[in-house]
């Protein structure tokens, strides 16, 4: 049996998908089995993973469900001891498994964190620039109640795959990615995660290449529940957080920051993405978010930094709905 599973879903990335699985081969530390899960995907994205000829290579075919389906799809079959879920228009670098098998075989820990390069790429596909994501060496004791949350900690825990997990922890307790959820679904993996493990064990080494492409707005996804799931995020967060008896001063201040970076996203996603809403429409949307009871709650905990944060606050603070849809208008 192979020691990791590394889980690769794959749809619409016939571009990157050659360099996501070869990364993969490139490993140094070699005991593993690679599972790519082509979801439905219309174009040559499984003609290039077929062009790979290793054993440890296994290629299912299945409807298209979307990303969470397509994990848990993989999860189910994977035969390792650990699981990786891995983004395919990503790549990683090659001592990842090595660096991260390592720190279970000194440490009964059900996960482990690291952190990652964050690559910035212009339309035709070089490279500008490099933003380096990380924190230092850290564990985490629910019985020693020594969480301490930071901005940089916090921006690593969200996503699935900078996070090397035991498949028997994930099975033992039910854990699975919630199945048509778009946006958060990797931080409401996660938080069950968190909520369900004793430890929360954190490496300084940069494993992972996000890559940050550049796209038309217009044919970027509009979600018109983008709202509701920060909604989400910030519950299955609460739930975190108290299972961790985090101070409640602290808590308020994560879920203010969470929600107020929620409604900017939103309202983003509202004039920047395409999409069929009315200009009343827009403005309803606006004032459903800056009405609703859990934004006003939490926004008077919201630590205002720099003049747009404290714009942000106050508009929100004050449900200045038509204030901040004349501000995007005229951002837009």
């Amino acid at each position: 049996m192979p020691k990791v599973s590394i889980i690769l879903p794959v749809y619409n990335v016939e571009k990157y998908i050659a360099k996501s699985i070869q990364s993969v081969l490139n490993q140094t530390y070699q005991d593993f089995e690679l599972l790519v899960i082509i979801d439905g995907s219309p174009d040559n994205s499984k003609q290039i993973a077929e062009s790979f000829k290793d054993d440890r290579i296994t290629i299912y075919e299945k409807p298209n469900g979307g990303l969470s389906d397509a994990r848990n799809y993989g999860l189910e079959r994977a035969k390792g001891e650990f699981v990786y879920f891995m983004d395919s228009d990503d790549w990683i670098e090659p001592n990842l498994l090595k660096d991260t098998v390592c720190v279970f075989e000194k440490n009964e820990i059900d996960f482990v964190v690291f952190g990652y390069f964050l690559d910035n790429e212009d339309l035709k596909g070089n490279l500008i620039s490099t933003d380096e994501i990380l924190t230092k060496n850290i564990q985490f004791d629910k019985k020693l109640n020594n969480l301490d949350l930071n901005e940089k900690t916090l921006n690593i825990l969200g996503y699935a795959w900078n996070k090397l997990y035991r498949i028997s922890f994930l099975k033992h307790n039910n854990i699975i990615f919630d199945k048509g959820v778009s946006l958060v679904e990797d931080i409401l993996f996660n938080s069950k995660v968190y909520a369900n493990s004793n430890t929360l064990t954190i490496i300084d080494k940069k494993l992972y290449h996000y890559i940050n492409r550049p796209s038309e707005s217009l044919i970027k996804t509009f979600h018109k529940n983008s709202f509701e799931l920060y909604l989400e995020k910030n519950k299955a967060i609460e739930k975190f957080l108290n299972s961790w008896n985090v101070p409640i001063e602290i808590k308020n201040k994560i879920l203010s920051s969470v929600i107020v970076s929620g409604i900017r996203y939103c309202v983003n996603n509202l004039f920047a993405f395409k999409n069929d809403l009315s200009e009343i429409q827009k403005i309803q949307y606006i004032r459903m978010m800056l009405h609703n009871k859990e934004t006003q709650q939490l926004v008077n905990y919201y630590e205002a930094v720099s003049k747009n944060d404290k714009l942000y606050k106050k508009i929100i603070s004050n449900k200045a709905v038509f204030i901040l849809y004349l501000l995007c208008k005229i951002k837009k």
